[in-house]
């Protein structure tokens, strides 16, 4: 009743106005409306959600409600993959840039392609800032942010990640049934699913797939949008199975599917007949588990998932050697007509060097930086159907492997970049602050160090920009195959640098570092740091007992015992030759 007259009847009064419907659905566990996939299926965008979070993780309900949206994306042929995205709640103007990133990051992980942002909040008034919110909750993403003004390469990063995960059809070798008797969010209400495969992308399907969207082609489990399974999985709680189900299964299975899981035991209704139930999973199953081929296809008794792809001779999609034994490396596949793309995601905060293996042959890998537009050949080699790429993650980091022009080649070495810090910018620093914020106009830094520990109330609480300028003599001008990169080490929030007037970039997460040989000339240079920091500290610094307010919002922000923010330019500020 809630797929068919809720969700189909809002899809089909919103295409009467020429509108699309994005569609979210259970998000956090409540198992007692209905399929959440099936209620998604009547979305033109198919929708889930994923709140920001802290060091606990990602709730596991909401990876389950991501992976509901994707899967019924790909099987019904929507594409876009849609989440709310970034929510918060009890920490106001608390995220910057590099704190959503492994948040987006993971979304774009598990399926999404088109976040969206909750909240932004209309913002009238320029005279109360941070100003209005959603009482407690949202990301706090408009004019009167802090970095508001910088926020474009972060913006780019979401959008060039969105395009290209948008690009082609989404590539996976498993289908996995996650049984008819709870919907996915409840599934993973306090865990992850163990047996979803490691090395191999899959999507969810359920019994409504199976009958109306899937059929064997060629052997593989095939929707009407092109998508493609070489195995269809049971998971989840498909040990008990209504009838309908189990013949649809059965069928497939005559038809040539690959079908892997243990023997369902039972239905989980009332309807069906017991007696052809039992005569299903007879002839299906091998009475005491093992493989057996059945019409066309083959059963797999095991929940072994791993094990039994390799048996079945289905080479992983993609792994990584020489990992740390904890490491965690997600992987999106995108198959385009004229190439791979591959999104992989460091999930954990420490660099990992590996070896990163492509079930892809036949063409050049190259990485594509989604934060930068950077285009860049990788060395490879193929071996045994794989193409072997070395990658070196940064902590947290992520980029595109894309696979495009065909080679014969059957390895490369391309360029190493090495770099070497030849000047540690030690200069005093004179720091403006943006007027109206609590702050002195100006003040001199003879070395660089946190404003939150200052011992003056008005540097330790300013939230805003300030304006960091020194002066240092150039080095040798870079030659051909060299750049003159400035790192400014540690930032507190987001960065934007010009040189000698010119403007070089803004950085928002690590490494803060840009190339400023462009601008750089003869003789002494004058560098300018404009640092946005977050709403925190000037809020914390509102809540002292007896203090002047100098923001202005009309919901609840921090107590005056919070912790302040490390905020502006901590440094060391350094140039860094690159060959």
């Amino acid at each position: 009743l809630m797929a068919a007259e809720h969700y189909a009847t809002v899809a089909a009064v919103a295409h009467e106005q020429g509108l699309k419907l994005y569609g979210e659905a259970l998000e956090d566990q409540r198992p007692v409306l209905g399929d959440d996939l099936t209620m998604r299926a009547r979305a033109d965008v198919p929708m889930a959600a994923m709140w920001s979070y802290g060091a606990e993780g990602a709730r596991t309900t909401l990876l389950g409600d991501i992976k509901g949206a994707a899967s019924v994306a790909h099987v019904f042929g929507q594409n876009l993959v849609a989440a709310e995205s970034l929510t918060a709640a009890n920490s106001p103007w608390a995220f910057a840039p590099a704190d959503l990133r492994p948040m987006i990051d993971l979304e774009f992980a598990w399926g999404v392609n088109r976040p969206v942002i909750h909240t932004s909040v209309h913002q009238p008034l320029d005279d109360l800032q941070p100003g209005l919110s959603l009482a407690i909750f949202g990301q706090y993403f408009n004019r009167h942010d802090t970095w508001a003004s910088m926020a474009k390469p972060w913006v780019d990063y979401l959008s060039r990640s969105s395009y290209l995960l948008q690009q082609g059809r989404y590539f996976a070798d498993v289908a996995y049934f996650h049984g008819e008797e709870a919907p996915l969010t409840a599934l993973y209400g306090f865990e992850t699913l163990p047996d979803t495969p490691k090395q191999h992308a899959w999507d969810f399907v359920n019994a409504e797939m199976l009958d109306g969207q899937l059929e064997l082609r060629d052997g593989m489990l095939m929707a009407k949008s092109g998508v493609s399974y070489r195995v269809l999985y049971l998971g989840g709680t498909s040990a008990r199975m209504t009838v309908p189900t189990l013949r649809r299964i059965a069928a497939l299975v005559d038809s040539g599917l690959t079908l892997v899981g243990e023997a369902p035991t039972r239905s989980p209704a009332l309807g069906g007949d017991p007696a052809e139930f039992a005569a299903i999973v007879t002839r299906l199953w091998p009475e005491k588990g093992g493989a057996r081929n059945v019409g066309k296809g083959r059963v797999v008794a095991t929940r072994q998932l791993d094990e039994a792809l390799s048996q079945l001779g289905i080479e992983p999609d993609f792994a990584v050697d020489g990992a740390q034994a904890d490491s965690e490396v997600l992987f999106v596949h995108r198959r385009l007509s004229e190439g791979d793309i591959y999104f992989v995601n460091n999930r954990l905060a420490r660099t990992e060097n590996v070896e990163a293996r492509f079930r892809v042959t036949g063409r050049r890998p190259e990485l594509w930086r989604a934060d930068t537009g950077a285009v860049e050949p990788l060395s490879y080699r193929i071996e045994n159907g794989h193409t072997v790429v070395p990658l070196k993650f940064a902590p947290r980091d992520s980029f595109f492997v894309v696979f495009r022009e065909a080679t014969t080649a059957t390895s490369r070495a391309a360029p190493n970049k090495q770099q070497k810090t030849i000047r540690i910018l030690s200069a005093p620093w004179q720091v403006a602050f943006q007027p109206g914020r609590g702050a002195p106009a100006a003040v001199t830094f003879a070395a660089l160090a946190g404003l939150e520990q200052s011992t003056e109330a008005g540097i330790r609480h300013f939230s805003g920009i300030a304006t960091y300028t020194t002066t240092f003599k150039a080095p040798p001008k870079p030659r051909k195959g060299e750049a003159l990169l400035l790192d400014l080490g540690q930032v507190g929030d987001v960065a934007e640098v010009r040189l000698n007037g010119v403007p070089v970039g803004i950085v928002w997460k690590a490494p803060y570092r840009l190339d400023i040989g462009g601008a750089l000339k003869a003789g002494n240079n004058q560098l300018e740091v404009r640092v946005a920091n977050l709403w925190v500290n000037r809020l914390i610094g509102d809540a002292q007992p007896g203090a002047t307010k100098v923001a202005a919002t009309p919901a609840p922000t921090y107590l005056p015992t919070a912790p302040l923010r490390p905020s502006g330019l901590m440094g060391p500020v350094s140039l860094v030759e690159e060959r």
